[in-house]
């Protein structure tokens, strides 16, 4: 019974977690290349080496089949509020093809 509330509280805490991992700010002209922007807004929850962070609900994405087109949808538009991915519908388009570019090399590694 304690387990199952237990995994109760963390599940319901999920989207919780999963909408601090990164704001949707995007004034970083510091940050040009596809690994530096992966690193500020998505590895807080994937990790720098896209392994995941289970207890956060974020699961792996190194090895995504998705295409670079669907990376970039799934980053702009988010996953909705059942997965906790978060939208990030104010990055440019150029700055979400170059986290995915580099996302799939990362894969690659």
């Amino acid at each position: 019974m304690q387990l199952l509330a237990n995994c109760r509280a963390i599940l319901l805490a999920t989207p919780l977690v999963l909408a601090g991992c990164s704001a949707d700010e995007h004034d970083h002209p510091d940050l040009v290349s596809g690994k530096q922007l992966y690193e500020h807004h998505c590895a807080p929850c994937h990790k720098a080496d896209g392994s995941g962070i289970f207890l956060k609900g974020a699961p792996a994405n190194r090895e995504t089949d998705l295409s670079v087109w669907q990376i970039i949808h799934k980053v702009q538009q988010g996953t909705g509020e059942k997965s906790g991915m978060p939208s990030f519908e104010k990055m440019p388009q150029q700055e979400a093809a170059k986290i995915a570019v580099y996302l799939k090399q990362l894969g690659k590694e």
